[in-house]
């Protein structure tokens, strides 16, 4: 049966081979990226990198099985017909099952073991990644919630995880039979509970650095930019809310007998590649924005301040003749006109744009740290 009365449309073989090929191949590019640009500008691989590395096998794996069961015909496909059907028509697909019904329900198993781990790694990499950026001082309330924050993500990850490995007690077979085998796991409300708390979870955890961000001492177009690279999770919390709409349908009997077993699964197991992959990549781009600004876009700004500043230099000694210059050594200065061993000290608004010019002020040492 190919009826659908779920509120999404079905997604087919085409669309899970692209979420499923295209996602694992950004994230991969993102995560090389990440730690490249780490390594070549000799900054420190700290734990949030580390997450995210672990946080891509996941992702990974989940894409191999969205492969796999399309391959072999069942996800993206319609329900073939039970070979014999022993109940009514109405009541087959709750008590029957077919090879590629099978491997749905096997490949959807495997997926969700990989996507609570996947997604617990990628929200503990988002706030290690806060802590390192944000908390200057230990005991700070921002230093306190995120630690509260990872031990609730920590929790979710490890709960969650065992919920879906032992939810079926001893009776290991029960989530590869038939619906009613599925059934009688509480399935339903395992899911109900994990896609609620995954969404809220993850609401808090991409929330959470934008008061701060509005908090600095910054101009508000970069504090736009900033909440603008922030908010692209919005992506994966859209995937999230829609995996959570069809879930609720589904508890509420969106899965019996009016819709397609195997095609309603294929919508969660879709939208669930789409959220842990574009988190996973939306948790990267505050790090990639940082970097490749610092790598590639502020050297050549400093280049070309030196290269005019020089310029001007020439163009004032060819105009007004040999005059006492400064030379600047540190924070002192040495004046020709007092025999050249006279030192002056830096005032402190000197030395302020000096290392603003130079990027080593105290927002570009802070970002040192944070990033």
């Amino acid at each position: 049966m190919s009826a659908n009365e779920i509120a999404i449309p079905f997604v087919y073989a085409g669309e899970v081979y692209a979420a499923a090929i295209v996602l694992p191949i950004v994230g991969i590019a993102t995560i090389g990226l990440r730690l490249w640009l780490r390594s070549s500008g000799k900054a420190r691989i700290g734990i949030d990198d580390w997450l995210a590395l672990a946080a891509l096998f996941p992702v990974i794996g989940m894409g191999l099985c969205l492969i796999y069961g399309t391959a072999k015909g069942a996800i993206g496909h319609a329900s073939t017909p039970y070979p014999v059907p022993t109940n009514p028509p109405m009541l087959a697909e709750l008590y029957e099952t077919t090879p590629e019904q099978t491997i749905v329900f096997t490949m959807d198993w495997i997926i969700w073991v990989l996507m609570i781990p996947g997604n617990g790694l990628i929200k503990l990499s988002a706030l290690f990644l806060y802590r390192r950026i944000f908390v200057v001082n230990k005991n700070s309330p921002f230093d306190i919630v995120t630690m509260v924050m990872i031990a609730i993500c920590s929790l979710w990850t490890v709960g969650f995880f065992l919920a879906q490995i032992f939810g079926c007690g001893s009776n290991f077979g029960a989530p590869f039979g038939t619906l009613t085998d599925v059934a009688s796991c509480n399935t339903n409300v395992r899911l109900d509970a994990l896609m609620i708390s995954d969404l809220i979870t993850d609401i808090l955890v991409w929330i959470l650095p934008i008061p701060v961000v509005w908090g600095l001492n910054m101009s508000v177009s970069k504090k736009l930019s900033i909440t603008g690279i922030l908010s692209l999770a919005a992506m994966s919390l859209a995937a999230a809310i829609v995996r959570l709409i069809v879930q609720e349908q589904i508890s509420n009997g969106g899965y019996a007998a009016h819709t397609d077993v195997n095609l309603t699964l294929t919508i969660l197991l879709y939208w669930s590649m789409l959220e842990s992959g574009l988190a996973l990549i939306a948790a990267c781009l505050p790090t990639l924005h940082y970097l490749v600004s610092r790598s590639f876009i502020s050297p050549a700004v400093n280049s070309m301040r030196r290269l005019i500043s020089s310029t001007r230099s020439t163009s004032t000694s060819n105009t007004l003749g040999e005059r006492p210059y400064y030379e600047v050594s540190s924070t002192k200065l040495s004046d020709p006109t007092h025999g050249g061993d006279g030192p002056y000290e830096l005032s402190r608004d000197m030395r302020k744009v000096s290392d603003v010019e130079s990027g080593e002020g105290e927002w570009a040492h802070h970002g040192n740290k944070g990033l």
